[in-house]
């Protein structure tokens, strides 16, 4: 391994050069299996940072993920190759055939990573050219995991990763910590062995002549450029690496197992050494508008947008029928138990503002009604609508996840007679409802965002997973009394079922009060909820 003596002051010293370009292929290479729903982002990603090329092996895909990257590779934006897995398991199987493919070897610089890694250069524009270019004598430039936890999260999607999760382990190491891992960038040439998953292994008294450059190499050459212990070099560059995921997310990762460890069962000592934070990093998000604009790029093939709904749809019920078996219903609670959400001051939206002038008085008993509720507590509110009622609940009871539960523009292809707003037939004002609130709100650690039926999504949680529900949504008595009976299961005993527009009328009829009071009547509640105007409270029995 080479070092210059001088190489601390030098580099410390050396100036950054002005939007540098690196010439040559950047390649990434990658092995996945059912990563459908996060593959967008992660490439698009990559492209805006100026990696060139992707090299990317799956195998025994069911979510549609080899089908994407098919498409993606008609399109010129991926070499897909289907892994003929060895013994020695997926990850090292893709690595062996990438060494001898074309497209590594006519290559400049390879990065082998995952698509829950994100390259996150600091230094520059924060582009992959601007490292390289730092390091501009390197063979290898090693680059320092940071894991990053679930930021509260529950939701399968909670949004991209890269701004849902800003919930970083602390930059410093800790008492006895045993160093954090890297990924690495690095030219291939002939005296690599093998290409390892997080560096280069070099063939036999080969490595002596290799370059490698990384801020703790500077401080002590002797040190292991694999597995730094400290100053772990964030200053110019991190992997943020987003191993978790949210906690539903998580589920479907203990399904698929893990492609370095095969026979190793994922669960919540996997969870509790990944899951780290501590301290807020957003660093990230320079290139968000870079990224969102390649996604918007990649999404234009209305067949590429087409399989990548198609294998959110297939985790969507993946989970679902993993939550109907009690070994995953166990784990979720686990994972709940462990992780409590982050504490995160909100800021009031202009929708919320507009609730407190627009209807005073239903916006003050809105308020009492809250005020009933338990305290930072888990929570669920149906029928979001623009967000404006969100920030009122997390303003007053301070949950600790809030999961923010509406159809949006779903509803514009449902039946004309579940309408109940004129405007729930316009799919482009139903759209940017949705897309408003996930502005608003899906960056805050301890909101997730449930896109679709609340009926539906509701049974996508365990029983007594809520302290108290808010229902808002469709006010058609078969829809009030569909979410009552639900709740009842999804809410402990003890907790609140609470909801709005208790007198709502239509042809005649006051369907929310009716399906309030036949559901507790089920339930063997004859007397009417207690309200404050038009809200109504359901305290659940303890049956």
């Amino acid at each position: 391994m080479v070092l210059d003596p001088d190489s601390v002051t030098k580099n410390k010293k050396k100036p950054e050069q002005k939007n540098p370009v690196v010439a040559g292929k950047k390649l990434i290479v990658s092995t996945m299996k059912d990563e459908g729903p996060y593959l967008l982002e992660w490439i698009a990603y990559h492209r805006a940072i100026g990696f060139t090329d992707f090299l990317i092996y799956t195998n025994d895909c069911s979510d549609g993920t080899d089908l994407l990257l098919d498409r993606l590779q008609q399109n010129k934006i991926v070499t897909h190759v289907r892994n003929k897995v060895l013994k020695r398991g997926p990850h090292k199987s893709a690595l062996k055939y990438a060494k001898v493919h074309e497209t590594y070897k006519s290559a400049e610089w390879v990065y082998v990573c995952d698509v829950d890694e994100f390259l996150n250069v600091q230094i520059g524009d924060g582009r992959v050219d601007d490292l390289i270019s730092y390091y501009s004598d390197a063979d290898v430039i090693p680059v320092t995991w940071r894991l990053f936890s679930n930021n509260g999260h529950s939701s399968l999607f909670p949004g991209k990763c890269i701004q849902a999760f800003t919930d970083a382990e602390p930059a410093a190491a800790g008492k006895g910590a045993k160093g954090r891992f890297v990924k690495s960038l690095f030219k291939p040439n002939s005296k690599i062995k093998r290409i390892g998953l997080h560096a280069p292994v070099f063939e036999d008294g080969e490595e002596d002549d290799i370059v490698w450059r990384a801020s703790w190499l500077q401080e002590d050459p002797k040190s292991d450029p694999r597995r730094p212990t400290d100053n772990f070099g964030y200053d110019i560059a991190q992997i943020n690496h987003y191993a978790v995921r949210s906690i539903d997310a998580f589920l479907i990762k203990r399904k698929r197992g893990r492609a370095n460890h095969v026979n190793e069962t994922i669960g919540k000592e996997y969870w509790a050494r990944w899951c780290q934070g501590g301290e807020i990093d957003t660093s990230i998000q320079r290139h968000v508008d870079a990224m969102n604009s390649e996604y918007q790029e990649l999404v234009k093939d209305p067949v590429v947008a087409h399989l990548q709904e198609g294998a959110c749809a297939f985790q969507e019920q993946q989970l679902g029928s993993l939550l109907e078996l009690d070994e995953f219903k166990a784990l979720k609670q686990e994972l709940v138990g462990v992780s409590p959400a982050l504490k995160q001051k909100v800021a009031v939206t202009p929708e919320t503002e507009a609730l407190r002038v627009k209807a005073p008085k239903r916006h003050k008993n809105r308020i009492r009604m809250l005020e009933h509720m338990p305290k930072n507590g888990r929570c669920a509110e149906i029928g979001v609508w623009n967000g404006g009622f969100s920030g009122v609940i997390l303003e007053v009871t301070q949950p600790s996840e809030l999961t923010l539960i509406d159809p949006w523009e779903l509803l514009s292809g449902q039946d004309e007679g579940e309408w109940t707003h004129k405007k729930h037939q316009n799919h482009e004002f139903m759209r940017g409802m949705f897309e408003n609130v996930f502005a608003n709100y899906a960056h805050l650690p301890n909101i997730s965002i449930s896109k679709g039926f609340s009926a539906e999504v509701l049974e996508s949680f365990p029983d007594n997973y809520f302290d108290w529900l808010y229902i808002d949504g469709n006010h058609l008595y078969e829809f009030v009394l569909k979410d009552v009976e639900v709740a009842f299961r999804k809410v402990r005993a003890g907790g609140i079922i609470a909801g709005d527009d208790y007198f709502w009328e239509k042809d005649g009829r006051k369907h929310v009060k009716e399906a309030v009071l036949d559901a507790m009547k089920a339930h063997g509640m004859d007397d009417p909820p207690p309200r404050i105007g038009q809200q109504f409270m359901i305290t659940v029995p303890d049956l």
